[in-house]
């Protein structure tokens, strides 16, 4: 399944656009605090500061995430036997933009209070935290495909992604250790480049920030299109077009 989401990602290759607009997005977001920290400004911790950092998590987020459901949007239009364009799969996303920026604010809060608890717990209780984050993860896995495709609100789309868990935790699991060992054999390039460049050859610097990039995009584009197979195939049972029967588990709708 992550193999062949990498063939449809080949197959169509500008659905490598979403991560790039995400990335630059997020980019845009953050150049007022590189400014802050580039000026040497003093940044204290008080309620405004921590206001202030928390809006630009949930506009991140919001971001990432709407550029997510575009793609999934495409994703789904490929599926189903239409053309789909980025114009159709913007404007399904801006169709659904109330309950993605509501969505990014309850992940964002969810996450932040996860990492501010961590961080001030002891040993026993930064295991429990991370596997609470673990889990909220795994619950979470299907929510772009579920906001994308479904008319639930908030709530009903984090329970819609909750009850879908039960079937497809084992593939969660399988596919994180895929696209990990995937992205290591493919890091290997950008290494090399990167070690060149270290050494006294700063040319190599350009060709790596390359590497790395293309493999970030083309990394989040495959595993978008990975949990809209995972949603199809554990909702109705069948394998979307383009996908083979034989690569695929036993029905997950019958589990």
């Amino acid at each position: 399944m992550v193999s062949q989401s990498f063939k449809l990602l080949r197959d169509d290759p500008k659905l490598v656009v979403f991560p790039i607009l995400s990335a630059l997005g997020v980019v845009a977001l953050s150049l007022p605090f590189l400014f802050l920290l580039l000026t040497g400004m003093e940044i204290h911790s008080s309620p405004q500061t921590w206001l202030l950092a928390f809006a630009w998590y949930t506009a991140a987020a919001f971001v990432t995430i709407f550029f997510n459901c575009a793609l999934a949007a495409c994703v789904q239009m490929r599926f189903a036997g239409q053309t789909p364009t980025l114009a159709a799969g913007l404007t399904r996303a801006i169709s659904r933009i109330h309950v993605i920026l509501a969505w990014a604010l309850v992940t964002s809060t969810v996450g932040r209070v996860i990492e501010f608890v961590e961080q001030r717990a002891g040993w026993a209780g930064r295991l429990v935290f991370a596997a609470l984050g673990f889990s909220w993860n795994l619950a979470t896995f299907l929510i772009v495909p579920v906001l994308v495709m479904e008319e639930g609100g908030v709530l009903d789309s984090l329970r819609r992604s909750s009850s879908l868990l039960r079937k497809t935790w084992g593939e969660q699991l399988i596919s994180g250790i895929a696209f990990g060992w995937m992205g290591l054999l493919t890091a290997i390039p950008g290494v090399v480049l990167g070690a060149l460049a270290a050494n006294g050859s700063p040319l190599f610097w350009v060709p790596t920030v390359i590497w790395f990039a293309g493999m970030f995009a083309a990394f989040t584009a495959a595993s978008e299109i990975f949990t809209v197979v995972l949603y199809r195939y554990a909702t109705d049972g069948q394998p979307p077009a383009g996908f083979h029967t034989a690569a695929l588990p036993a029905p997950l709708a019958n589990r």
